[in-house]
Parts: structure tokens; C-alpha cells; sequence
């Protein structure tokens, strides 16, 4: 039985592929103006959070940080010439993996934001 060389089926499978499709792919500063959006926001639950602030602030710092480096990625691709490409899988996986991690931040310290019952009776008796 004869099969096919490797390079015909990938021949193959690129004509098969609808150019729609290909159109539809974000581009990858969309992909990366997530995690910029989302360190923004953590950001500001920093600013907000009422326990464990030191901690908070640590998270704080790491995802200030974390968003230099992703507006970095982003200049590098907005400003690469035509003669110059690179392969951005790498970037849309590390941006997926970032806004998972930068979501479950932001719950986190939302959580240390909460007040419960209890605190807010403590500071009403405290301030009377």
C-alpha cells in the first residue's frame, strides 16, 4: 500500500483550510489586550482590598510587572517590519495561560476586599 509523503498531506491540508477562517484569528495584540485589561483591574482591587494588604501588595507588584512585559510583547509586535515575522503561538498560549491566572487573582483578592457582618458592626462602634 503506498501512502502519501508527509509534505503532500500538509499541502493538502492547507488548501482544505477555509481562508475565512484564517481572516477570523485574532490578531495578536487583541489576544494580548486581555491580560493588559485584566492586570489593570487587579491593579485596582489592590488599591481597594482591607486585609492582608502587604500579601496584596506583593500580588500587586508581580502583576505590575507581568503587564510591562505584556505591553513589551505588544510594541514588539505592532512595530516588526515586513521582512521580519515571528511565530506568535508561543504569545497566544502564554496570553492564555496569563488571564487564567490573573483571573483567579482578581478573585481572590476580591475576596480580601469583602467585609463581613461582623467588621462592618466593628467599625460602626469603633468610630461612635
Amino acid at each position: 500500500m503506498a501512502t502519501k509523503p508527509l509534505a503532500a498531506i500538509l499541502h493538502q491540508n492547507k488548501q482544505t483550510q477555509n481562508p475565512t477562517t484564517i481572516q477570523q484569528e485574532k490578531r495578536i495584540e487583541e489576544v494580548l489586550s486581555y491580560p493588559i485589561l485584566l492586570s489593570d483591574r487587579v491593579d485596582e482591587a489592590v488599591k481597594e482590598v482591607d486585609s492582608f494588604k502587604f500579601e496584596c501588595l506583593e500580588v500587586g507588584k508581580k502583576v505590575g510587572n507581568l503587564c510591562q512585559m505584556l505591553c513589551a510583547a505588544v510594541c514588539l509586535c505592532t512595530f516588526t517590519t515586513a521582512g521580519i515575522s515571528f511565530y506568535d503561538c508561543p504569545f497566544r498560549r502564554i496570553a492564555t495561560e496569563v488571564s487564567k491566572n490573573l483571573e483567579k487573582s482578581l478573585a481572590l483578592l476580591k475576596k480580601c476586599k469583602r467585609r463581613s457582618v461582623f467588621y462592618l458592626h466593628h467599625q460602626q462602634i469603633k468610630n461612635e
